[in-house]
């Protein structure tokens, strides 16, 4: 969506909505720099410096890419049509929702209208808007919403066909409690995603394939998915934390910042000492709360998926870049 959004027509049209904003007191926007604003957002959006190894290219067309303001951007300018479209079609279009470039809508009209609809959308901009279906049947973000034949509402997960299921590895130095957290937390979405048990069941089966495939074993991964569950089914609530206490200064926590190995010191063991050993030290210190902070260790992804390349000597992005350069 942001790098079809036609940069000379969303300057217009972000400049005219800010334009007609009540900059008083009443709505607390006495005191809002339109100028500047509208001069920053003409700067970033025409004058965007990307780098890609030993080039650098000015972004001529799209949404600055990038950017902090790029979906602020975004969903300012597609708003403004949406208020048109909204108010033109307030019989017929019973329910509209968008998450970025994902809208789902209840309609109520007919075919024709329908049509209608489906070019004004697209009457705005270079920004148009492909696979807008109408039926019983409707994927919307990681849910199938259907309409049965019984005229009920039923929700089931979608996951598309080209999901890779790239989950945690069991050879992954992650900490082994956080593998419960993901599996119920994966389980309460299921829960609460899919109409029927029986969609479900299918899901959590799948779910255990999944993991199996990543090199799992059966009964570690069965065990975990059975406790989720089970949690789930009884609505066993989670353990009670102690109440909030007066906030802490900074010199009253001590944050041991570890970088996590499977085969290093358990957390448990540390705490132990420190709860023993080092407690009359932490007292003398002031110190009344003690944290272990773990941080993941680096994986392949850190090292091949950098966000700046590497380039050998002779190597450089400029030797295999036989256009002109950009200015």
């Amino acid at each position: 969506m942001y790098t079809n959004i036609n940069t000379t027509h969303a300057i217009a049209v972000i400049s005219e909505w800010l334009d007609n904003l009540p900059l008083d007191e009443e709505h607390g926007l006495a005191d809002f720099p339109l100028e500047a604003v509208k001069s920053a957002m003409n700067f970033v959006m025409k004058y965007n410096i990307f780098e890609f190894g030993d080039l650098y290219f000015h972004q001529l067309i799209g949404t600055a890419m990038g950017t902090s303001c790029a979906c602020l951007w975004a969903t300012i300018y597609f708003a403004v049509h949406e208020e048109f479209l909204l108010t033109k079609y307030s019989i017929e279009l019973l329910r509209y929702k968008r998450f970025i470039d994902d809208m789902f809508g209840i309609w109520n009209g007919s075919d024709e209208r329908f049509a209608e609809f489906q070019a004004d959308i697209n009457n705005f901009g270079d920004l148009t808007w492909g696979d807008i279906t109408i039926g019983p049947v409707v994927n919307f973000l990681d849910s199938t919403i259907i309409i049965t034949p019984s005229h009920t509402i039923r929700y089931k997960t979608y996951q598309k066909a080209m999901n890779l299921y790239q989950y945690i590895p069991p050879t992954s130095a992650h900490p082994p409690y956080m593998m419960r957290g993901i599996i119920y937390s994966l389980l309460k979405k299921y829960k609460r995603q899919n109409s029927l048990n029986s969609d479900y069941i299918n899901q959590c089966n799948l779910l255990f394939q999944r993991y199996v495939a990543r090199g799992w074993e059966k009964e570690y991964i069965k065990q975990l998915i059975l406790a989720a569950d089970a949690r789930l089914t009884n609505n066993i609530p989670p353990v009670p934390t102690a109440p909030n206490d007066p906030p802490l200064t900074n010199k009253e926590v001590l944050i041991l910042h570890w970088t996590f190995h499977p085969h290093d010191i358990p957390r448990q063991v540390l705490r132990h000492h420190f709860n023993t050993i080092f407690q009359p030290v932490l007292d003398n210190l002031r110190i009344k709360k003690f944290i272990i902070a773990y941080s993941r260790a680096p994986n392949l992804r850190s090292e091949l998926t950098r966000a700046k390349l590497h380039q050998a000597p002779g190597k450089e992005a400029s030797t295999y870049y036989d256009g002109e350069l950009a200015t």
